[in-house]
């Protein structure tokens, strides 16, 4: 696939950016409401629209599951000290032991989808899910963290994300800002060491022109250069993909160093973009940008594995 236009890194006034915090928290009582909405608004007329529908049911189960978890376990300030002395995550997902609340927000999750309309292979897969023991789901949550998920329960990758990302932004909702600092590399979320989904680069009066890496996790945002490769942190040979005639709301930042992407949204040009709904609704130019040459940095627990390019537009470099 072609680019047309000359690539540019995109131009930042540094004199409008204000002194951003370091790190935004989500909050769980709007998050995953919003993101439905979000879900809901996109899916009108969209390629996708019956599968945009489905996570907006499955956004809509997370938020009911919230107000349902137990009190969850959190750091104390000898091990969150202990973090910071190392530059590591207060919450990594590989080594920070679940408590109750997780196996508790799956059920929650399965049982609110439960009657809701799906394909049968995805029907399968929740009843697989909601049918597993509590040391089985914990088992299944491991190996989804690891990437190393079987064959057979591919499908079920889908439920243990979501059942993952409500547990970890839970946690990270009950954090105080203060306990969090930078980490090692600064690309990983400080809460739970994640990869970002995506960036966001802030419009609103004292933020204007900051930009935050979102993690594909737990959901926290933190500050990070504005431009930067998200996946290898060079600041070299970064540009700025769209579909040509599309939205610039969100757009693929390519680095030519480590040869990935990562979607980055404007909220300039959309005040209502959401990282995960926005990524999964612009599938598009995922498969434009890799058939280019770029793989993506972060996988997504909510990207359909395959879709149909059909005679998508060519990409247009952004500035």
């Amino acid at each position: 696939m072609a680019l047309k236009g000359k690539i540019v890194p995109e131009p930042v006034d540094i004199g409008q950016i204000a002194v951003p915090p370091f790190a935004q928290l989500p909050d769980v009582t709007t998050l995953f409401e919003a993101r439905a909405e979000r879900l809901a608004a996109l899916a009108p007329g969209h390629a996708l629209e019956p599968y945009l529908r489905f996570l907006a049911a499955i956004a809509r189960a997370q938020h009911g599951a919230a107000a349902q978890l137990p009190a969850g376990t959190m750091p104390g300030k000898d091990h969150i000290a202990f973090c910071h002395a190392r530059e590591f995550p207060v919450l990594d997902r590989l080594a920070w032991k679940r408590d109750a609340s997780f196996v508790a927000g799956a059920r929650a999750i399965a049982a609110a989808l439960t009657g809701t309309a799906m394909p049968e292979p995805a029907a399968q897969a929740l009843a697989a899910f909601a049918g597993r023991d509590d040391a089985s789901l914990e088992a299944l949550a491991d190996r989804v963290l690891r990437e190393e998920h079987q064959d057979g329960e591919v499908a079920e990758v889908l439920f243990a994300g979501a059942a993952l990302e409500l547990h970890f932004a839970r946690m990270a909702a009950l954090l105080d800002p203060a306990d969090l600092a930078p980490v090692e590399p600064r690309n990983l979320c400080p809460v739970c060491g994640s990869l970002a989904i995506a960036s966001v680069v802030e419009a609103a009066r004292g933020r204007q022109g900051s930009r935050f890496l979102c993690c594909s996790l737990c959901q926290t945002r933190w500050n990070y250069t504005r431009i930067q490769c998200a996946h290898c942190v060079s600041t070299k040979g970064i540009a700025y993909q769209n579909i040509e005639g599309g939205s610039k709301a969100v757009r693929a930042e390519t680095c030519n160093e480590c040869r990935t992407y990562t979607k980055i949204l404007y909220l300039e040009d959309d005040a209502d973009v959401d990282p995960v709904a926005d990524d999964i609704a612009s599938l598009p130019l995922d498969i434009l940008v890799s058939e280019a040459g770029w793989a993506r940095a972060c996988p997504s627990f909510y990207l359909m594995p395959e879709g149909d390019d059909g005679d998508l537009p060519p990409l247009s470099s952004a500035g």
